[in-house]
């Protein structure tokens, strides 16, 4: 079980540790709780089930790795190359062989305690890191800075946490990967995937732990070839509306820590309805009369 962080007087902490401490901080709440909040209830995030390690998930966190932290990448993961093994094998299914099981186990067991990327993975992984660095303005923006640095703080009398992509000195970079990296189509995926509440909380929690105000940028990429990426500079409405929805979420989870109530979707009732919510259909669903 990861240490448990207390603030003890101070008013915030910065530090450099591991994705797996970071996200063990449980009395801390981050973006995605408050997102999650925001989405669901209160409820939900006090209820969580244990995050399995999907591909999707394992992927993303190889490819931030090997951006952010090429130093590190080495010794988290490693290419599961077996296209030799798989031709010295042959048949109609040479990786269900036995032998090859055996080949398997003997390579993930020197390398114990790293992730295995598939050599298509680990391949696209490459690509993407190349065509991203490319374009000198983005290559600029992941320099001279720091990567994955943990903020713990006693926001306005809550614990919260932030962990920046890249922290600069004028500016905090978060990386995004995405099915279309075009104005219109990071928009869409900004509303979609509450990445304009992460993007206010990020800028005002760091601003309160360093007393520096920072311009956040996202740097998007597309996950398809030819991996095209772009700059992003949120707009002043984009930082209110996520400023809005921060401090809407962080309301109902202050008092579901005074009152002890972890409210799911009662909380969507009127008052005096005792729980009960109205239900209506969606606009899209009524046709006019003929």
């Amino acid at each position: 079980m990861e240490q448990q962080i207390q603030l003890q007087g101070e008013s915030y902490l910065v530090q450099s540790d591991s994705n797996a401490f970071y996200h063990a901080q449980t009395h801390f709440i981050g973006s995605s709780g408050l997102k999650l909040i925001n989405k669901k209830s209160v409820y939900h995030f006090f209820n969580q089930p244990e995050q399995k390690q999907s591909p999707t998930l394992v992927f993303g966190s190889a490819y931030h790795t090997l951006v952010l932290e090429p130093e590190q990448f080495d010794e988290e993961y490693f290419c599961l190359n077996d296209a030799e093994k798989v031709a010295e094998i042959g048949g109609a299914n040479p990786r269900a062989t036995k032998v090859y099981k055996e080949w398997r186990a003997e390579v993930e067991a020197a390398n114990m305690g790293k992730t295995c990327l598939s050599t298509e993975d680990y391949q696209k992984l490459q690509e993407m890191r190349d065509a991203l660095f490319s374009n000198p303005s983005i290559k600029q923006l992941f320099a001279k800075g720091i990567a994955e640095v943990s903020h713990y703080v006693d926001f306005g009398g809550v614990q919260v946490k932030v962990r920046p992509d890249y922290l600069k000195p004028k500016a905090i970079v978060d990386l995004k990967t995405c099915e279309d990296a075009s104005p219109e189509g990071f928009s869409r995926a900004a509303a979609n995937y509450g990445y304009h509440l992460q993007a206010a909380f990020y800028a005002d929690v760091v601003e309160y732990a360093s007393q520096e105000e920072r311009l956040f940028v996202f740097v998007a990429q597309e996950k398809e070839y030819p991996y095209a990426a772009a700059i992003y500079k949120p707009t002043e409405g984009f930082m209110a509306q996520g400023r809005y929805e921060y401090q809407l979420a962080l309301d109902k989870y202050t008092e579901a820590l005074q009152t002890g109530q972890h409210k799911g979707y009662e909380s969507c009732a009127a008052a005096d309805t005792h729980g009960v919510i109205e239900l209506d259909l969606p606009a899209y669903a009524y046709k006019e009369k003929q």
